[in-house]
């Protein structure tokens, strides 16, 4: 069975370094197909079952001109979430699946409303640092930068629950969110490269079978020295 896997906007939609998401799981399954979709591009999926859609963080210009470019097709991006298709939306990327975002001066951004999701905006003021936390039965790791805060609805399941670092917002001790395969976070990193065990899952949802990771051991290695920095309470959050 071929795996396709389809990226949203690369040309655009590509700070903080997330493109190595995709470089990472290139390395990991070489004979998956990657479709690259340019911002005026019709989207690959709008016609093709694919196996695992990425989006990655982008300006807060973009974010207009994503949910713009998507919209025509949030019809079928909800059939493919519905239909357990992996999306995996990092930084400020997953915004646009939600409801709005609440800019500082008032005014409301309309988004896609495929998920229970608010994002509120203060350009004036970036909240950055590392996050430490669990899903599931795995630790993750990695770092934010963001002018916004996350409020997500009792529909959606939490992502990472906080123990060192910051929620989505000062009430919350969570971070992003999960519905069905789709994984919405602002965690950078990137998180696939920084979280092994956390790519086996995703890969195993894309191929339905394990398969092993591209540098295995040395990335194994890498995280497990990464947990133990972040655990020192010597280390800082910010």
């Amino acid at each position: 069975m071929s795996i396709i896997i389809e990226q949203l906007f690369p040309e655009v939609c590509n700070l903080f370094g997330d493109m190595g998401n995709m470089r990472y799981l290139r390395l990991c399954l070489p004979d998956a197909e990657f479709v690259e979709t340019a911002l005026n591009d019709r989207p690959y999926f709008a016609d093709n079952d694919v196996n695992m859609i990425y989006i990655g963080p982008m300006t807060e210009k973009t974010q207009l001109d994503a949910v713009k470019r998507l919209e025509p097709f949030k019809d079928r991006i909800n059939e493919l979430i519905n239909n357990n298709t992996v999306f995996l939306a990092t930084g400020n990327a997953h915004e646009i699946f939600g409801k709005a975002i609440e800019d500082s001066d008032g005014s409301i951004i309309k988004c896609l409303g495929l998920m229970d999701f608010t994002a509120r905006r203060d350009m004036m003021h970036r909240f950055s640092g590392l996050v430490l936390g669990n899903y599931e039965n795995m630790e993750i790791a990695g770092f934010r930068a963001q002018f916004t805060k996350g409020y997500a609805g009792s529909s959606l399941e939490p992502f990472v629950c906080v123990v060192k670092g910051d929620g989505m917002n000062n009430e919350s001790k969570t971070e992003g969110y999960v519905k069905n395969r789709f994984y919405g976070t602002y965690i950078l990193g990137p998180l696939l490269v920084l979280n092994p065990y956390f790519t086996r899952k995703i890969i195993r949802e894309i191929c339905g079978e394990e398969r092993p990771l591209a540098f295995e051991n040395e990335v194994i290695k890498a995280y497990n020295t990464r947990l133990e920095d972040f655990k020192d309470k010597h280390v800082g959050i910010h």
